[in-house]
């Protein structure tokens, strides 16, 4: 019985390790279907076997089938009460081991040893893994032995009395005795035989669950009260290497540092272990292991690593907070394109509520936008590449069609069919708004709703490949509105907006729907009118526009003049591209402002020769300076009494092929091309440097006027530079005067303004030339701080004679002399002119009557001959 008891606390011990892990078991179907031990699974709630091995088959005498339709309480003798207070005891109390009587199916009753133990199947559930031994015979015997024993008890004490009665009996007496021992003796022997061989069964049975535990992934230690090792799993001795072994050693020693292993019995405690130089996570559970008697042997640690899971499980949470949170509609349909899943964003794009959705097609949200073809060319995609990007139109809930930009992608399995759609989509109405309102900002010019320069040159190439696949025509109009700069200058940018609306307004109702109205920039604009077949048609819509052009604005109280030069080029008769049949247009429309404006132009071969020609004389103004081709000439400025002589230096052009250029042909290019700026410098140097020379060389005053571009003034400032040359020269600053143009005081800004004050804080003198020719120039009188003022050759010319420029000029100089301002006539030509000027007391007269613009050399003689005698 010893013996019996050794192999009951081994199978124990091992059932307990196996029972304490804690987590949900798969045992090998092999090796429980074939093992030679009777194992059965019952369900602890109901008593249902669920699973019996052949050996348990053979054993009952059922087949298979048969058993699992039993209840363990149908096999039991005992009754079902008691067969369901044992299976509870069973998995509460942690209870392993039982004798029963078990009826075979032969009606046979057997007593048995039960070893039962609880345990999680892969459905999570709890059942009881029963191994059962027949003990029949075993009991049998000891029933037997324990008759045999009490019957030589009985039969010692007859015989000793009948010893003791009969002295000759104890022969007899003793023979029997050595009989009875004997056989007693005989059956012992079988006994331990047999016994024998059930020890070697169950360690075959205990080896097989040792595999079974060995093959656990988990750690699996077991200690005793103190925390020394008794026994591990394979899993514990592959990871851990000791020197003599781990048994005996402490389990601190395993996983230093985790205070949880000396605690009380726990379960599912998560615990992080340094392990082999890395971080882990693990779940610990400790069970106490206590024998039969309930005697604690020591306690059972099961540690799962978990990391991986955790892990595993963040990565879900994240894509679960993703799928809920961003803002992406998500939906995912099932092989067959039934929706499975949405996200919000999705309910939040659509209207529609996940339980409006589940189980439905995507067909559902179909806009009628797309035909067939375009959904069989959708899943043609996703089933050869997996994928389908691109723009779609849907439907709201609400019916409200509209644009979202979709991602699907097919999820295959492994043998390569589709399991699941996963779409991504998001509204981009308001970016699909956004890219009209860059679409029409980048080809639509923002003040007047025109087509811009852009545009109207992808217009253009569009109808030109028309007009050459139809061997049509195409005219091409550029057109400058006259005297628009005056009005921007006069009364304000604002103003000259509102003509620039009012004017793009006039040429779109003078123009068909096919044709094309641009503005290209300022108040430059182009008319595109395809399919004009004769010249007769283009000077129709010519002679509307300008007729539109020059009828009065009426600009907040305002009425404005402006009219429009218009040049006319034809597709194929004057070129064959854009660019040439653009730049022909542009030579047609500056032939119309020279032919006095207001009027159209058509190109021809010598509008091209003058563009080539304005393309030499900017190439040649490039070089004009540095190849000193750049001359200053004086005018002669006298005083009435002719006691004061100033001089205007004016810049002349001499290139040895154009020859000798006129100031109006190349000063506006100066301008345009920004030269102006370094050149007007240069004549500002040279002027003050000849004045010191002259002021040094005579004994009364003597003083010289620059002209400055509005250009130099914006590009520069004009006061920094001018006192730098100053000083450089060492002219006295009341012997320089700055003439500018109303030009520049239209531009009204500070920035000038405050020039304007620092050159007058320096002593300089500020004229304005060509006063009366403007719209605002008493305005600029009060505003600015001007000290002369200049009357344009306008009104001189026909001095005396005309009464109304005889009106006019007296007016100037009258008001001029009660403002503090010094006036100079220009272009006085006659003595008549003159005379009558002194009448008036003009204090200065310039103009041929005196000289004409001469270099510095015959300027000097000229000063020699009128003023005084030089040294």
């Amino acid at each position: 019985m010893a013996g019996l008891k050794i192999i009951t606390t081994i199978v124990s011990v091992v059932l307990l390790l196996y029972c304490s892990i804690g987590k949900a078991v798969d045992l090998p179907a092999q090796v429980f279907r074939n093992n030679s031990a009777v194992m059965l699974i019952i369900d602890p709630s109901s008593g249902q076997i669920t699973a019996a091995n052949n050996a348990a088959a053979a054993f009952y005498g059922y087949a298979e089938s048969e058993l699992l339709t039993l209840r363990i309480q149908d096999i039991n003798q005992f009754t079902a009460e008691q067969v369901a207070i044992e299976r509870k005891n069973a998995v509460a109390e942690g209870r392993n081991y039982f004798i029963f009587r078990h009826q075979l199916a032969d009606q046979t009753i057997r007593t048995v040893s039960v070893y039962s133990v609880p345990f999680r199947d892969k459905n999570n559930e709890i059942k009881l893994f029963s191994i059962i031994q027949d003990i029949s015979e075993q009991r049998f015997l000891q029933q037997s032995l324990w008759h045999y024993q009490a019957n030589l008890e009985q039969q010692v004490v007859l015989q000793t009395q009948e010893i003791k009665q009969v002295n000759q009996s104890q022969t007899l007496l003793l023979s029997v005795v050595i009989v009875v021992l004997c056989g007693a003796t005989l059956i012992l022997g079988v006994f331990l035989m047999r016994l024998r061989r059930a020890k070697k069964r169950s360690e075959s049975q205990g080896a097989r669950l040792s595999a079974i535990f060995d093959a656990i992934g988990d750690y699996l230690i077991f200690t005793n009260d103190h925390g020394k090792i008794l026994s591990a799993n394979s899993r514990v001795s592959d990871d851990f290497t000791f020197i003599g072994g781990m048994l005996n050693n402490s389990i601190n020693t395993l996983f230093p540092g985790i205070e949880c292993l000396f605690e009380a019995s726990y379960s599912n405690k998560e615990c992080e272990v340094r392990l082999q130089g890395q971080s882990r996570i693990f779940s610990v559970t400790k069970s106490d292991v206590r024998d039969a008697k309930d005697v604690r042997l020591g306690f059972i640690y099961v540690l799962q690593d978990i990391t991986v899971r955790l892990a595993n499980e963040r990565e879900q949470r994240l894509a679960s907070t993703v799928f809920s949170t961003t803002s992406e509609g998500v939906l995912v349909s099932d092989k067959d394109n039934n929706i499975q899943m949405v996200n919000r964003a999705f309910s939040q794009i659509t209207g529609y509520s996940s339980e409006e959705v589940l189980g439905e097609s995507p067909a559902l949200f179909n806009s009628g936008r797309h035909g067939p073809a375009f959904f069989k060319q959708l899943y043609r995609e996703l089933h050869e590449h997996g994928h389908w990007e691109g723009e779609i139109w849907n439907r709201r809930k609400a019916g409200e069609v509209y644009p979202s930009w979709l991602q699907v992608s097919a999820v295959f399995d492994e043998a390569h069919n589709i399991e699941m759609y996963v779409a991504l989509f998001n509204d981009i109405t308001s970016r699909k708004n956004h890219e009209q309102m860059m679409w029409q900002q980048a080809n639509f010019d923002t003040l007047t709703g025109l087509a811009n320069r852009l545009h109207f040159h992808e217009q253009f190439d569009h109808s030109l490949d028309r007009a050459k696949t139809h061997a049509s025509r195409l005219a091409i109009c550029f057109i400058d509105l006259d005297r628009f700069k005056a009005v921007n200058d006069t009364l304000g940018h604002h103003i000259g907006d509102l003509l620039l609306i009012e004017a793009a307004q006039r040429l779109k109702e003078c123009t068909r729907s096919s044709d094309i109205v641009a503005r290209l920039g300022g108040d430059e604009f182009a008319l595109l009118l395809p399919d004009i077949d004769t010249i007769s048609d283009i000077e129709k819509i010519a002679n509307k526009v300008l007729q539109q052009l020059a009828a009065p604005f009426e600009l907040e109280g305002h009425e404005t003049f402006v009219s429009g030069s218009m040049g006319i080029t034809f597709f194929p008769d004057d070129g064959g591209d854009r660019k040439a049949l653009l730049r022909n247009a542009d030579s047609a429309m500056y032939k119309a402002k020279e032919h006095g404006r207001n009027c159209y132009q058509f190109y021809t071969a010598a509008m091209h020769e003058h563009a080539q020609a304005r393309r030499q004389l900017e190439g040649a103004l490039h070089k004009a300076l540095s190849n000193q081709e750049l001359k200053v000439f004086y005018q002669p400025i006298v005083s009435s009494d002719g006691q004061h002589i100033g001089s205007e230096a004016l810049l002349r052009w001499h290139n040895e092929v154009l020859g000798l250029v006129p100031p109006d042909k190349f000063i506006p290019i100066c301008e345009e091309l920004g030269l102006i700026v370094t050149i007007g410098e240069w004549v500002l140097y040279q002027a003050c440097s000849q004045a010191k020379a002259w002021c040094d060389r005579i004994q009364q005053s003597f003083f010289v006027t620059v002209n400055v571009s509005s250009i130099q003034f914006q590009r520069a400032d004009m006061a920094q530079v001018i006192a730098r040359v100053l000083k450089e020269t060492g002219l006295a600053h009341h012997c320089l005067t700055i003439e500018i143009t109303e030009t520049v005081l239209a531009d009204n800004s500070d920035n000038i303004l405050q020039q304007l004050n620092a050159l007058r804080d320096l002593g300089v003198e500020l004229a304005i030339d060509d006063f009366g020719t403007g719209y605002s120039s008493l305005s600029y009188l009060k505003r600015f701080p001007l000290s002369k003022l200049k009357i344009d050759r306008a009104f001189i010319r026909d001095l005396p004679n005309d009464q109304e420029d005889r009106a006019l000029v007296k007016a100037i100089i009258s008001m001029a002399g009660n403002l503090n301002l010094t006036v100079v006539a220009e272009g006085v030509e006659t003595q008549p002119q003159l005379d009558f000027l002194r009448t008036l007391k003009c204090d200065y007269s310039q103009g041929y009557l005196h000289s004409k613009p001469i270099p510095a050399l015959e300027f000097e003689h000229w000063l020699t001959e009128q003023v005084i005698e030089l040294p």
